[in-house]
């Protein structure tokens, strides 16, 4: 492990601060040091190619979602009129400021009704985030406060500036789309070059869906969930985990809350998996282990103290990780 964490930090030239130390430790400890590899390209229904980064232990495209049919080949309407994207309780996309050269650079803009059709909008073995892979991206690199920076593209070429914090480190490059807005804002085009908006597959309730936000002037990344269905956001696709591993959604198998959360947590899952969580501190340091045998298990969090700790659960031959805020 020492030699993982110097030469980690001989390539990156600089001195090491007491928060990459800590971020070092954790994902030697979780198993998750730091991997960024390209890989393959994939083909989408059009026959648009992506470019793809191993990020992890998740295959991610390179560049935003620019397919214009479902997988079995029906049309996705284009929709360009302001008061029939505002109207929409179906499918449907449109170009930034329903003008093709946006489109070629940034990628296509899609409302979350296209996300949840059951034909598609990915290949065969990939698809749309869930907030659970969402998540497990942010954790990954550093938690919200940093990811963005490690995600976006270097530069002002597509970014407007300062483009606070990027480095694009991950090979993600996020690029600024922009956005359609939802009703409340009247279905216009919004913040291109200064924010980037991605849907995830996972509501927060019936009428908002989750996603993540990007900024120009911040390195963070936000979880997002304050606009409705009918916004239009760009799309990353994560392709589905390897045969022989189970391609666990949180929202589908378990849940965790409260998250913050006092005095305990409660791990909900379905079909009574039998699963262990591991919880650590941001050292790396095992603080609690046990196993998880029933459908709904309390879990007494009060000897920790104050603070964001790693949560690990783990299955027959599946993991996730995800943060927990100690109040």
């Amino acid at each position: 492990m020492e030699s993982k964490i110097h030469e980690f930090f001989i390539a990156k030239k600089r001195v090491i601060s007491k928060a990459e130390l800590s971020f070092v430790f954790l994902f030697c400890i979780t198993g998750l040091f730091p991997n960024f590899v390209s890989s393959q390209t994939i083909t989408d229904i059009d026959g648009n190619v992506y470019n793809t980064i191993t990020i992890g232990t998740q295959v991610w495209t390179k560049e935003n979602l620019k397919v214009t049919h479902y997988r079995n080949g029906d049309q996705i309407p284009n929709v360009t009129d302001i008061v029939q994207w505002c109207s929409l309780t179906s499918g449907a996309y449109c170009s930034y400021d329903n003008d093709s050269a946006n489109a070629a650079v940034y990628g296509i803009l899609y409302n979350w009704y296209a996300v949840n059709d059951s034909r598609s909008l990915a290949p065969a073995g990939w698809h749309v985030p869930t907030y659970s892979d969402l998540d497990s991206l942010q954790i990954y690199l550093g938690y919200d406060l940093v990811a963005g920076g490690k995600l976006k593209e270097v530069g002002t070429s597509h970014w407007m500036s300062p483009n606070t914090g990027a480095s694009n480190e991950s090979e993600f490059t996020a690029l600024p789309g922009g956005q359609r807005t939802d009703s409340f804002y009247s279905c216009m085009f919004s913040e291109i070059t200064t924010q980037g908006y991605w849907w995830s597959s996972t509501e927060m309730d019936t009428t908002y869906p989750w996603g993540i936000n990007i900024s120009y002037n911040s390195e963070g990344m936000t979880n997002w969930a304050a606009s409705k269905k009918q916004a239009g956001f760009s799309i990353r696709l994560i392709k589905d985990l390897s045969v022989g591993i189970h391609n666990i959604d949180e929202y589908e198998y378990f849940d965790i809350y409260p998250n913050p959360a006092r005095d305990r947590i409660v791990i909900a899952g379905a079909n009574n998996m039998e699963m262990t969580i591991a919880i650590y501190s941001l050292l790396g340091e095992l603080l609690m282990k046990q196993n998880l045998e029933n459908s709904k298990n309390a879990i007494d969090i009060s000897a920790l103290s104050t603070g964001m700790y790693m949560i690990k659960l783990t299955g027959n031959g599946w993991s996730v990780q995800r943060k927990l805020n100690k109040e």
